[in-house]
């Protein structure tokens, strides 16, 4: 049987490319740090801050333009 291959991965952070989508430079940093201390306390059976959940989702959240289409 093949072995499966896993996710295309970011180079610099080794998280899969589809948690970073939409988001470039420092803010895809942010992103990518708040993924990894969320994943570190899961797996170390620790309580997740709100504040920290609360940032990675405004984080990977679109900017809304001043602008409207008529």
């Amino acid at each position: 049987m093949k072995k499966r291959r896993g996710p295309p991965k970011d180079k610099k952070t080794k998280i899969p490319k589809k948690y970073l989508s939409g988001t470039k430079g420092k803010k895809r940093a942010q992103l990518a740090s708040a993924i990894k201390r969320i994943a570190k306390l899961y797996k170390e059976g620790k309580t997740v801050p709100k504040a920290l959940i609360k940032k990675r989702v405004a984080l990977g959240k679109r900017k809304k333009s001043g602008t409207k289409k008529r």
